[in-house]
C-alpha cells in the first residue's frame, strides 16, 4: 500500500523547498534539515526543527548558522548530510560534508560553464566527535587554516547516500573519491569502513569505471549489507554515445577490504532497464527484512540527467544481487498535462519506528511549467507487503 500527501508548501514563487529526515537517536526523535533554492545545488536559508514524539509535534524551526559562511580567505559550506543510529554499539553517527572555495564567494561557480572551484571532504560526527574520512595519506582538517593546499589536494570526496550496519556494528560509507588527476567528472567509488574493535576508518580498493560506460564516472553511491555479508554498493552514471544510462553495482565478499569491478546493475530475470543520472537509496524493512530499493526506472534511455519520473520502489533479490523486477511499485511519475521537466528525485527516506513503514520525501521539482522552481514537498508512505 502507497499514500502520497502534502508535506511543506514551496518556499516561494520561484524557491523550492527541500526536507531530509533523519532520527538522531535510538528512540524516536526526529530532525529535519529545511533549505530552499532557486537554482540547481545552491541551497539556501538553512534550519532545523525536531520532534521528541515520532514526528507528531515539531519545535519551531530555528536557522542553522553554521552550515555557511565565509572565511578570510575563501567560502566554507558544511552540509548536514543526516543521522544513522547504529544499535549494536549505541553510536550516532552524523554525515556531513564541507565543501570549501578558496579565495572565493560561496557559490562563485556556474554550472553552464562546468566551472568548479571548490572541492569536498567527508566527514562523520560519531556521538558529537567529528572525524575526517581518508582514502589516501593527506593531512587532518584544520578549522584555523582550512585552505591549506596539503588538505585541499588529498582525500577529496563527495558523501554517499547513506550508512550501513553489519551485524557486529561495523559501519560501511561509500564515497565518490577524487584523487589527484581526477575531476570532478571522473571520480570512482571507495567503501569506508569502521573497524568496530578500535573504532578506525578505514578504506576500501578504489574502483572507477571507463568513460565508454559512464561520462560522468560513478556518482551518489549507497550501500547495504545483504543476509550473507556481501556488502552491494550501487553508483549512478551517465549516458555515452554508446552505453545508454545505468545504475551500476560493486560488491565486497570481504568485509569491505576490497570492491568488485563495476557492473550493470539489472533485474532478477536477467532482463536490463534504464536509469537516469540520479539519486537512489536503499532501505531494508524492520518488519519483513526485505531489503528494498528506491530509484528512477525509465523505459527509455535516458538523456543525462533526464527524465527523472517515475521514482519507483523495488525489493532487492539478495541471491542474485539484482532488483526483482515482479516487486516493483511506483511511488510517483509524470502525469497527464504535466511539465516533461518534472524531477521526482533528491528524495529523503525514513522508516518509521512505530509502525514500520516506509516514508519518502519528495520535492516535486518542475511541476509548475511557469515557474520550475516553485516546488513543495510531498510524504509518500509505503506500507510494505
Amino acid at each position: 500500500m502507497l499514500r502520497r500527501e502534502p508535506y511543506l508548501p514551496a518556499a516561494g514563487e520561484d524557491r523550492a523547498q527541500w526536507c531530509h529526515v533523519s532520527y538522531v537517536d535510538g528512540a524516536r526523535t526526529r530532525r529535519e534539515v529545511l533549505r530552499t533554492s532557486g537554482t540547481s545545488d545552491a541551497y539556501q536559508d538553512w534550519q532545523e526543527r525536531r520532534s521528541a514524539d515520532n514526528g507528531r509535534t515539531w519545535s519551531a524551526p530555528v536557522p542553522l548558522a553554521d552550515v555557511v559562511r565565509q572565511h578570510r580567505d575563501g567560502g566554507i559550506v558544511t552540509f548536514p548530510n543526516g543521522h544513522h543510529f547504529d544499535p549494536v554499539l549505541g553510536i550516532a553517527y552524523e554525515k556531513i560534508m564541507r565543501r570549501l572555495w578558496p579565495g572565493l564567494p560561496v557559490f562563485t561557480f556556474s554550472w553552464r560553464d562546468h566551472q568548479h572551484p571548490f572541492n569536498d571532504h567527508a566527514f562523520v560526527r560519531e556521538n558529537g566527535r567529528e572525524v575526517l574520512l581518508r582514502y589516501e595519506d593527506g593531512p587532518e582538517f584544520d578549522p584555523d587554516d582550512p585552505f591549506a593546499p596539503a588538505f585541499s589536494r588529498a582525500n577529496r570526496a563527495y558523501q554517499g547516500v547513506g550508512i550501513a550496519f553489519a551485524a557486529d556494528g561495523t559501519a560501511y560509507h561509500p564515497l565518490v573519491c577524487q584523487p589527484a588527476g581526477r575531476t570532478h567528472t571522473t571520480g570512482g567509488v571507495v567503501l569506508m569502513r569502521r573497524d568496530p574493535a578500535d573504532g578506525t576508518w578505514r578504506p576500501s580498493t578504489q574502483r572507477f569505471i571507463a568513460p565508454e560506460l559512464s561520462s560522468r564516472g560513478l556518482l551518489e553511491p549507497d550501500a547495504a549489507v545483504l543476509r550473507d555479508g556481501t556488502i552491494l554498493v550501487v553508483m549512478r552514471g551517465s549516458n555515452t554515445a554508446s552505453t545508454p544510462g545505468r545504475k551500476w553495482f560493486c560488491v565486497s565478499t570481504d568485509g569491505g577490504r576490497t570492491l568488485s569491478a563495476p557492473a550493470e546493475f539489472g533485474y532478477h530475470d536477467g532482463a536490463r532497464f534504464y536509469s537516469p543520472s540520479s539519486l537512489h537509496a536503499f532501505v531494508r524493512c524492520a518488519r519483513t527484512g526485505t531489503l528494498y530499493w528506491i530509484a528512477n526506472i525509465v523505459p527509455e534511455p535516458p538523456d543525462g540527467n533526464s527524465p527523472r519520473y517515475p521514482l519507483v520502489i523495488a525489493a532487492i533479490d539478495e541471491d542474485r544481487v539484482a532488483v526483482r523486477r515482479d516487486s516493483l511499485v511506483v511511488v510517483d511519475d509524470r502525469a497527464a498535462g504535466e511539465p516533461e521537466q518534472l524531477q521526482l528525485s533528491n528524495f529523503s527516506v525514513l522508516q518509521d519506528r512505530d509502525t514500520g513503514d516506509i516514508e519518502i520525501y519528495v520535492t516535486r521539482l518542475g511541476e509548475n511549467a511557469r515557474h520550475f522552481w516553485q516546488a513543495p514537498v510531498y510524504r509518500y508512505v509505503f506500507s510494505p507487503p
